[in-house]
């Protein structure tokens, strides 16, 4: 589930890709627009790369310390384990209950959810209508099809379908593209039939209705950003405007493609099917386009497939590392620090502080003599806190992480119960049949640590005065052994983790019983590094 914190970092991202789009197309106000539609191609795809993107790319930052161990797996789910201390080791149990979701993601979601049943189902709806379409096989628009394909280098087969749902000839399919005419094509001519499908065939070459999908989606995502809407618009604008073009280059005459434009919009009454499909001759844009096209001026030169997969790879060179960037890495970035008391309000010394939030990230430390603790360069987002200590009850608490954010713990002392049998005589009843056993269960020996070697401070980080609680979990095998031990917090220091990890690996258990029967269990164990002074 996305966090605020997510949101709001893909926001920033695609605003600025989106602005950089806007500044980039007034630069290129004079160049031909397939030059420019390609450029708003581009900065929609790379506002939905972002939030793609961010999740599994390594993160970064100039100021970020580098990760003790790789994000994949510290995001390991391990069931909860009994819980169990000896020796420094505690068994953690994390929180049952997990974070809500906040009202600014639940609004966004639903925007999303809206938006997206808005597209399926204007594809639904073409697609039905496309099933009680009329394949068009007359030799005289077979011909003309081919030709047009011929022309503009068209190698794939085009379906040309009649259906009265539509008053213009459109074209789309997302992966295997059609074209469809509508029932007033049969009384066309043949200049008509040519233009015509010379600019339907050319979006089906250029796929354009899948690019219209993807600028589409990238709206639904983005549907609270009016710079998203702005941009599907002047994509959807150019795309006509560079399929105009390219008919004019394949050798239509100008003024009669314009005079062809006309006519075929004053044909429109109904919208149809086309809200998902490329209209030839939509209404709102008509008379730039017919402007346009009659501009002796206007710069209607293609975009090479040299120059276009090198504005590819150089829009890669930026997005990639645009998407790992987090800004969230640097010396200002959340910190969590607070006091443990107790009921007295004397401080506790050596409680243990876990905090975990909705994507299995946990971090741990431990309170000092004075009963302070402090977590920093945390993410931000939503948290839960738990704090415990011997003696004392689990707190916990759901903390929603500022910069800066300081709390106050009060422990409340932990309760204790008592259990007396009260055995009593009855009547022995006389038993009748074949006796039988039952099986009795539900007898537990918890773990013991056997064999310990204490973790040895790093001299580097003694020198430096670098303190920090390293968090490990692992399996106590059948054997005793531990196996799969791993690092769960990423912001302690490496040294640190590298010395509790080579010294936690060579501890030995008793193993769990289970009704005399050796059991594996999940452990977690907390080494505190922690320097006098």
């Amino acid at each position: 589930m996305p966090s605020i914190a997510f949101l709001l970092d893909a926001t920033v991202k695609a605003t600025v890709i989106l602005a950089s789009a806007w500044l980039l197309a007034l630069a290129m106000r004079r160049r031909s627009a397939a030059v420019r539609y390609f450029n708003w191609t581009c900065a929609l795809a790379a506002a939905l790369a972002i939030p793609a993107l961010s999740p599994i790319l390594p993160r970064w930052n100039p100021g970020m310390k580098a990760p003790v161990i790789a994000s994949a797996a510290r995001r390991v789910l391990i069931p909860d384990p009994a819980l169990a201390s000896a020796s420094g080791v505690i068994a953690a149990r994390p929180a049952r209950a997990r974070p809500a979701i906040g009202w600014p993601i639940a609004i966004w979601l639903a925007g999303v959810a809206i938006m997206l049943a808005r597209l399926a189902t204007g594809h639904l709806r073409l697609a039905v209508a496309m099933r009680h379409a009329r394949e068009v096989r007359a030799p005289e628009w077979i011909a003309a099809r081919d030709a047009a394909a011929e022309r503009i280098g068209l190698r794939s087969a085009i379906w040309l379908r009649r259906s009265s749902v539509t008053d213009v000839p459109l074209t789309g399919g997302v992966f295997a593209a059609f074209v469809v005419l509508p029932e007033a094509s049969e009384e066309w001519g043949p200049e008509r039939r040519r233009i015509v499908l010379l600019h339907e065939l050319t979006h089906a070459r250029r796929r354009d209705p899948l690019l219209w999908l993807m600028a589409q989606v990238a709206v639904a995502l983005y549907w609270f950003h009016p710079l998203a809407w702005l941009a599907a618009a002047r994509f959807r604008r150019e795309q006509e405007r560079s399929c105009d073009d390219a008919v004019v280059r394949a050798g239509a005459e100008q003024s009669a493609y314009a005079e062809h434009l006309v006519d075929l919009a004053r044909s429109v009454t109904h919208a149809g099917a086309t809200t998902v499909a490329l209209a030839m001759a939509a209404t709102s844009d008509l008379e730039r386009r017919v402007r346009a096209l009659l501009d002796a001026r206007s710069n209607r030169g293609g975009l090479s497939r040299r120059a276009a997969w090198t504005a590819v790879a150089a829009m890669a060179a930026v997005i990639v590392p645009l998407a790992a960037f987090d800004g969230q890495g640097s010396t200002a970035s959340p910190s969590l620090s607070g006091t443990v008391y107790d009921p007295s309000g004397a401080v506790v010394p050596g409680a243990l502080i876990l905090l975990k939030n909705d994507t299995s990230h946990q971090e741990a430390a431990r309170t000092n003599a004075a009963g302070e603790f402090k977590f920093s360069s945390l993410p931000a987002g939503s948290y839960t806190m738990q704090v415990r200590s011997q003696g004392f009850a689990e707190f916990q608490k759901a903390v929603v992480l500022p910069a800066g954010a300081s709390t106050r713990i009060v422990l409340a002392i932990g309760s204790v119960t008592e259990g007396v049998d009260v055995v009593g005589k009855t009547a022995r009843p006389q038993e009748t049949g074949t006796p039988h056993r039952i099986r009795v269960g539900g007898n537990v020996q918890a773990t013991k640590l056997v064999s310990m070697t204490k973790p040895v401070y790093p001299p580097g980080a003694e020198a430096a005065g670098i303190e920090g609680t390293v968090l490990l979990r692992a399996v106590v095998s059948v054997g005793g052994d531990l196996l799969g031990l791993a690092v769960m917090n990423q912001s302690v220091d490496p040294e640190l983790a590298s010395a509790a990890m080579d010294a936690v690996k060579q501890w030995h258990y008793e193993p769990t019983l289970l009704n005399g029967v050796p059991v594996e269990v999940v452990t977690t164990i907390a080494v505190t590094f922690r320097l006098e002074r």
